[in-house]
């Protein structure tokens, strides 16, 4: 809690500030314990103060007391030097509350303060899900769901069983999948706390440096459903393989086309979306393989698509043909997302700059965004949807005001007005050249 408009000042136990606290009560009682439920800051004027004030203090450490926050004036000109020794020797944090400070408006502090928490952690819930569940449409949706939670609550994420269960969470996995005992657990293993929930057979391993907040379960509660679907589908016979047959294929030389692509020339496309995943598998079967989060596919060059995919043409059948054709699809992929549209190879004004100076001038005009791919990735959405809010705010799966938000730090990074023709185009060529 940051209110420096209530000149609080921290007597003691300033290591052990960032403890929770549910409210902030008013008591002054001898002995407040009975009606406290634990992570309070306790505030007092010490009306009532007792002569044995270490016991006083072990009392509210006991029931769970997270601070005490006491009032100088009227009973007390400062604050007793007793209590300040009593909170310093049991570990409790101490304020004190000047006189130009009602209690009341600590009170009302807390509670606008709990309510801005509030209003975060619902927002991030909302857009974690609606990640999630991005993730989930994926090619390879359990990798994916499993990389998004990962990035969401800043932790580790993995799915593992018994045979491959580290070393330090075997016997927790083994428990917790077995069946017989809890469907769920957590624990500090090492720095970490952890917790394992099961998702049919496996088990999903959540490790970080700090405990889950309610709304961050809540968040993995939301994984644990899309994984528990997912893996129903990805475990199938058929499934597996279908994609072991594509990736095969498309790694090696490929001859005798004709008859599933029709004839050449070919193309390479690069998509992540299951809808345009499912229509080229359809038509193509083996020769849609799945790569990272999303897939390749070779087709006939007449082929018309309308999704968001990268596509770069193939000059011939050879390995080394399909790998740099992959390369340049996946590198255009970015831009399909941003527009919603599909992307080909730059046009004849890439031609006639030279690759080097053209990467060159890329990266020199967002070199203030080159570590924050998250705005790199939302300024490509805003300016692939003409500037639009809504649009930016539909490919990139967040609500505007987020686009918003993010366009307006980019541009102070910048240090430029994206409302801009120049600006924009510029911009829009350095993003287009960057990969």
């Amino acid at each position: 809690m940051t209110r420096a408009e209530l000149g609080l000042t921290v007597l003691c136990g300033a290591d052990a500030l960032d403890r929770p606290i549910r409210w902030a009560h008013v008591s002054e009682l001898e002995d407040p314990t009975p009606y406290l439920v634990g992570e309070e800051l306790l505030l007092t004027a010490g009306v009532r103060l007792p002569s044995d004030v270490p016991a006083y203090v072990a009392g509210l450490v006991s029931s769970g007391a997270s601070a005490i926050g006491f009032g100088v004036e009227p009973e007390f000109p400062e604050v007793p030097s007793s209590l300040v020794h009593a909170c310093a020797a049991q570990g409790m944090p101490l304020l004190e509350v000047p006189p130009t400070t009602p209690f009341l408006a600590v009170s009302q502090a807390f509670a606008a303060l709990l309510a801005e928490i509030a209003v975060r952690e619902q927002r991030m819930l909302a857009d974690s899900q609606r990640a999630l569940t991005r993730a989930a449409t994926r090619v390879r949706p359990v990798e994916a769901v499993l990389s998004t939670l990962a990035a969401v609550l800043d932790c580790r994420a993995d799915l593992v069983d018994d045979a491959a269960a580290p070393a330090d969470v075997a016997s927790l996995v083994r428990r917790v999948s077995s069946g017989r005992g809890p469907r769920s657990a957590s624990a500090q293993v090492g720095e970490d706390h952890v917790t394992l929930d099961p998702v049919g057979s496996a088990v999903l391993v959540v490790r970080r440096a700090t405990p889950l907040s309610a709304a961050e379960r809540a968040v993995v509660a939301v994984a644990l459903a899309l994984l528990g679907l997912l893996r129903r589908d990805v475990e199938s016979e058929r499934g597996r393989l279908a994609r072991l047959a594509a990736s095969a294929l498309l790694r090696q030389e490929v001859s005798g086309l004709e008859g599933v692509t029709g004839p050449g020339p070919y193309r390479v496309v690069a998509g992540e979306s299951r809808a345009d995943y499912d229509v080229l598998a359809q038509r193509y079967g083996p020769l849609v393989a799945e790569e990272g989060d999303g897939f390749l596919a070779l087709v006939a060059a007449g082929v018309e698509i309308a999704g968001p995919v990268g596509v770069a043409p193939l000059p011939g059948l050879h390995r080394t043909d399909l790998d740099a054709a992959a390369a340049e699809a996946s590198a255009l992929l970015s831009r399909a997302q941003a527009t919603g549209e599909p992307a080909l190879p730059a046009s004849d004004l890439a031609s006639l700059v030279d690759p080097a100076a053209a990467k060159a001038f890329a990266r020199r005009e967002l070199a203030p965004l080159l570590n924050r791919p998250d705005l790199i990735d939302t300024l490509r959405a805003w300016l692939g949807q003409h500037g639009s809010w809504e649009g930016a705010a539909a490919v990139l799966k967040v609500h505007r005001n987020s686009v918003r938000h993010r366009i307006s730090h980019a541009e102070r990074l910048l240090d430029r007005d994206l409302g801009t023709a120049d600006a924009r185009t510029r911009l829009w060529l350095a993003l287009t050249w960057l990969d």
